[in-house]
């Protein structure tokens, strides 16, 4: 009995996404940093979502952003490939965020990427001035509104409700309550400053108590 075969074959077309080039080790700890705090604060907002070097696609053109945050109409991310088209996939980012580590990336983030994430509808914008070896500085503005780009140490994210600030080489995130948001893994450091803390007092209890035992004898 003879079997037959058919073959199908189907034209997949593959868009071309330019490759974004690799960053210093001290940029990837400030994004992943802000990053961890991001996600800890969408984390209880159904369909909110970070997004981190994702391409954002709107009126031919396309950039990709540190981090986005995306909160409400968020697309699953299992649906999403490589670019996030506006209005295609999904609302535009609420708010976005670039690290900028050298006077060029600071430029480009102050005025073409400012550009295009205005007319893609972003809302709340910052940049954060991060060169190695100087005091941070942030760069923020309502882009919605068209307000112009300001420098300072604190900048307020309307639509995240949260402040951000910058001391010394450090990032600060505060809720709207004046809390301040910890990534896990600064959660985790605090416990082991408190724990070591702890270690230190019950050491010296322990030397205090031997040595009043000695002079009792």
């Amino acid at each position: 009995m003879a079997v037959t075969y058919e073959v199908v074959t189907e034209l997949v077309e593959v868009e071309e996404v330019p490759e974004k080039l690799p960053e210093s080790p001290w940029h990837n700890e400030n994004v992943r940093r802000l990053e961890d705090i991001l996600r800890e604060l969408v984390s209880a907002i159904p369909r909110a979502a970070v997004f981190r070097d994702l391409y954002f696609h709107h009126n031919c053109k396309r950039y990709a952003p540190d981090l986005a945050v995306v909160l409400t109409g968020a697309p699953p991310i299992e649906k999403l490939g490589a670019v996030y088209r506006v209005p295609e996939d999904g609302p535009s980012p609420d708010a976005v965020i670039e690290i900028a580590v050298s006077p060029k990336s600071l430029g480009e983030a102050l005025s073409e990427k400012a550009e295009f994430y205005a007319g893609m509808g972003v809302k709340d914008y910052l940049v954060v001035e991060a060169f190695p070896n100087k005091s941070m500085k942030l760069w923020t503005c309502r882009i919605d509104k068209e307000e112009p780009l300001s420098r300072t140490n604190e900048a307020r994210l309307e639509t995240l409700k949260i402040v951000v600030r910058a001391e010394g080489q450090r990032l600060r995130v505060f809720d709207e309550n004046g809390q301040e948001i910890l990534s896990p893994r600064d959660r985790i450091a605090v416990l082991e400053a408190e724990l070591e803390k702890e270690r230190q007092k019950r050491q010296e209890l322990e030397r205090r108590l031997a040595e009043l035992e000695q002079r009792s004898k």
